[in-house]
């Protein structure tokens, strides 16, 4: 099985080693995106740690804002660069540079091997949620110089896109559906409309892939462990003191971490899934918890 990963991110090098340390492999591909705004000596820290390597790419580089569109046109541009670069991948996996795997590639295959494509993601219906989230699809917000301007112009939904589900940005489709999502002239549509929409990456995979293509190749959530505080609109990051929920979480990968907050942590999951220290982590690796 081949893998593809879509990675973003636009700080913390060195968190990003782990990262790579952990997932990386000759059979798979790795497409990388870092915010355009990320100074040019991070982001050259970045490219050493990913390497030079044919199965390693870096898309063109766009400034990403938070709770704007662009995080939305970036994956895409990503997903569209995988299916060019490599056209036999399986699965094609979203992560972010502070994301680490609680299983082994090896786990992970079998269980997608065990119920083939399969699309990934969590759906959350979009009427169960608290007021001010329900309303976004129908305000205008726009990008402006790295910011979202929100407004309280109403905007018409067309009565043709689908806008009953939301959902965490992260998630695994098959190579059938990203090929799909490439050329679908829905995924314009959707792009087009969710411009002007606070949060549209909560709204864009879920609502296009259900209208798109149904329900029938939808697995059951999204596979990443992410731990949010009450009321916090960023997750927790994760240390020590999450270590029995990761040990006995069923899920694929998990969000965020730090080695400046807790290192002991990253120690920990990269002994339990057998997985290589990156060169700029100490060697001696803390106690086991």
């Amino acid at each position: 099985m081949r893998l593809a990963y879509s990675i973003s991110g636009y700080r913390h090098p060195d968190q990003f080693a782990w990262l790579m340390s952990a997932i990386r492999h000759a059979d798979d591909l790795f497409v990388i995106h870092v915010d355009s705004r990320t100074p040019a000596p991070v982001f050259a820290a970045m490219r050493a740690v990913a390497g030079d390597t044919p199965n390693v790419v870096f898309i063109d580089r766009q400034p990403i804002t938070w709770m704007g569109i662009s995080l939305v046109e970036a994956e895409l541009r990503a997903i569209r660069a995988a299916l060019g670069v490599e056209p036999r991948f399986d699965y094609l996996i979203s992560l972010s540079m502070q994301d680490y795997p609680l299983k082994s590639r090896a786990e992970i295959v079998r269980e997608l091997e065990a119920a083939p494509g399969l699309d990934y993601l969590t759906f959350e219906r979009l009427a169960e949620q608290p007021f001010h989230m329900r309303r976004r699809p129908w305000l205008w917000s726009f990008e402006r110089k790295g910011r979202l301007v929100r407004t309280v112009l109403p905007r018409p939904v067309p009565r043709d896109l689908e806008l009953a589900w939301k959902g965490p940005w992260w998630r695994i489709l098959s190579h059938e559906t990203c090929a799909w999502i490439a050329d679908a002239p829905l995924t314009r549509r959707y792009l087009a409309f969710l411009k002007n929409v606070q949060t549209p990456d909560e709204f864009f995979f879920q609502n296009l892939v259900r209208q798109g293509l149904g329900t029938a190749r939808l697995a059951d959530g999204y596979r990443h462990f992410i731990d949010w505080p009450g009321g916090s609109p960023s997750p927790a990051t994760l240390t020590m003191a999450h270590a029995e929920a990761l040990r006995a979480s069923p899920m694929w990968y998990a969000r965020k971490f730090d080695e400046r907050v807790d290192a002991a942590i990253l120690h920990w999951l990269a002994r339990r899934i057998d997985a290589p220290l990156p060169a700029s982590a100490e060697r001696a690796a803390p106690a086991a918890a």
